[in-house]
């Protein structure tokens, strides 16, 4: 017969209730408040204007679209792209000190 005498016994529940004062009672922890988090707003603007622009073309609003002639609109994305990336990696900098 094999012996399992290394390996700890479970408690039945007779032992649990007899142990119920000092069984798996273990002390609250002291947790810090978690930091609250700013929106990405790299993400959001984007976000925020494509639910926009699809809500304006849903109700059939007639937009003049001549600022999509030659890519402009892709260049002001670009642009706009870019600073927000730059202002976040500079406060990024700051935060970190």
């Amino acid at each position: 017969m094999p012996d399992y005498s290394e390996f700890p016994t479970t408690p039945t529940a007779w032992q649990e209730r007899a142990l119920a004062e000092d069984w798996q009672h273990t002390p609250a922890l002291a947790v810090p408040e978690p930091r609250r988090r700013r929106p990405d707003l790299v993400a959001l603007v984007p976000g925020v204007a494509f639910v926009v622009l699809a809500l304006v073309f849903i109700v059939g609003v007639t937009i003049p679209l001549g600022f999509l002639a030659d890519g402009g609109l892709l260049w002001l994305l670009l642009i706009g792209a870019g600073v927000a990336l730059l202002v976040s990696e500079v406060r990024k900098v700051r935060h970190r000190r």
